[in-house]
């Protein structure tokens, strides 16, 4: 089972072509809304895989969004080929996120192991109100 080094979320990130370096520009922990609902901009999810060990064999990534007392939403699962390589980079760019409270709301990110999904790690973002920030 691939290792995770890391993982955040950012307003946008950039790649340098020549070191494959990533730059992450305004991490994601919290957000401001006017209203409630409301949908979030866009953000992307950052990860670096350590696959030795397992750099010949596919696995699966899930990600799901958990509002304050709520049931997971699925935001997306995705296969990852092999490639050969020891590290693997898992860039997502999450379209608008919904919310409808304020609160902690947790974005995990789970590995599939068999039959089962084992959380990797939690990405919290508190979202507040604008009149009660």
């Amino acid at each position: 089972m691939p290792k995770l080094i890391y993982a955040l979320m950012c307003a946008d990130l950039l790649i340098d072509k020549e070191s494959s370096s990533t730059s992450f520009i305004r991490t994601i922990e919290h957000a401001v809304v006017p209203e409630m609902p409301s949908v979030l901009p866009p953000v992307y999810f950052a990860s670096l895989w350590d696959l030795e060990g397992n750099n010949d064999q596919p696995f699966t990534l899930s990600l799901s969004l958990t509002p304050p007392d709520g049931e997971p939403v699925t935001l997306g699962i995705q296969e990852v080929a092999p490639t050969g390589t020891m590290l693997h980079k898992m860039n997502f760019q999450l379209p608008g996120l919904k919310v409808e409270s304020e609160g902690k709301h947790v974005v995990s990110v789970a590995v599939k192991h068999g039959n089962d999904w084992v959380t990797m790690a939690e990405l919290p973002i508190f979202v507040f109100l604008a009149n009660n920030a």
